[in-house]
């Protein structure tokens, strides 16, 4: 199923998949889709509370689910580093005080994080047909397309809760996201909206890359088919946040072994949000025809980040 959109005046073909450049060139700066928050779109936040309940999206931070046989650490690390007399203070005045300390490696598959564009590229190229190795090296750093430069991000969001409307609590690792778990949202959802979207991982079993059942390196997690992103290309979304990887594992497509990544951050210029806790969120709107609700996602402010942990904020 393919909802191709008309080639505009910055848009090109490619000789090579994905076959056409998307996004390369359609805005001056380097914002990406999130030129799409505008002042509309934030105003339709704003005005999608119902119940004004809040909800923080954020998983608990923890040590990696998943780490594998490769130079991926991603773990987690947090330290209690003082409890007690607080230091600084007069001796006799009566103030306590504690203090600890947190390392997270970002791009993993357990803590909720957001991506920046200099963290994907493709054919040696990044947004825009941008170098890689002029965006971020290991020797350099980042030095464009970082988190700090992308900002925040507020706007209406919509749940799309797909294993609730298959009839299931989850899917099943490895199952993914089609087209048509998403084309009720067509002709509702509008340019600058965020898209997100339970699988149900976080009630979902583990398949780890070591499990018997696992048909893909990363173990088996349910995202998004190659296929829906000619839907995300055609209603112009600001931002897709999954409770997953966003990719699925194993790949829909022989093209690529991370497709979602690389369509959404090197040719839309579309920020991923990654592995959101969305149970508290179904839940409460579970019983809504209309799942949309304000969403807003507050990146560290990290110079030269590939991306930063976030909490998103959901009011309904």
């Amino acid at each position: 199923m393919t909802f191709p959109k008309p080639l505009g005046a910055s848009e090109k073909t490619l000789d090579y998949w994905p076959y056409r450049t998307f996004n390369w060139g359609r805005w001056e700066n380097d914002l990406g889709t999130l030129n799409l928050v505008d002042k509309a779109a934030v105003k339709r936040g704003l005005q999608s509370p119902q119940t004004f309940e809040v909800c923080a999206l954020g998983s608990i931070m923890r040590p990696d689910e998943v780490l594998g046989d490769t130079n991926y650490a991603c773990n987690f690390e947090h330290t209690l580093l003082r409890a007690g007399k607080y230091e600084f203070g007069p001796t006799e005045e009566p103030v306590f005080e504690s203090g600890d300390r947190f390392m997270v490696e970002i791009h993993g598959m357990s803590n909720s994080h957001i991506d920046a564009f200099c963290h994907v590229g493709h054919k040696g190229l990044s947004f825009n047909g941008v170098p890689f190795e002029d965006v971020v090296s290991l020797d350099g750093g980042a030095k464009r397309y970082t988190v700090i430069e992308q900002g925040g991000i507020m706007t209406r969001g919509w749940l799309v809760d797909v294993p609730a409307q298959r009839g299931l609590h989850f899917l099943r690792p490895g199952d993914p996201v089609v087209p048509g778990d998403l084309m009720h949202l067509d002709g509702i959802i509008v340019p600058g909206d965020a898209l997100v979207i339970r699988t149900g991982r976080f009630a979902a079993p583990l398949i780890a890359p070591d499990s018997a059942s696992a048909e893909d390196e990363h173990g088996n997690w349910s995202g998004l088919h190659v296929d829906c992103i000619d839907l995300l290309a055609k209603w112009d979304v600001c931002t897709l946040a999954t409770d997953g990887p966003a990719d699925n594992f194993p790949s829909t497509t022989s093209e690529c072994s991370v497709p979602i990544h690389v369509l959404t951050e090197v040719y839309l210029g579309l920020p991923l949000v990654h592995h959101l806790n969305l149970e508290t969120l179904s839940e409460r709107l579970g019983g809504r025809e209309r799942k949309a609700f304000q969403f807003s996602v507050a990146p560290l402010c990290i110079e030269g980040g590939t991306g930063s942990p976030v909490s998103p904020l959901a009011v309904i």
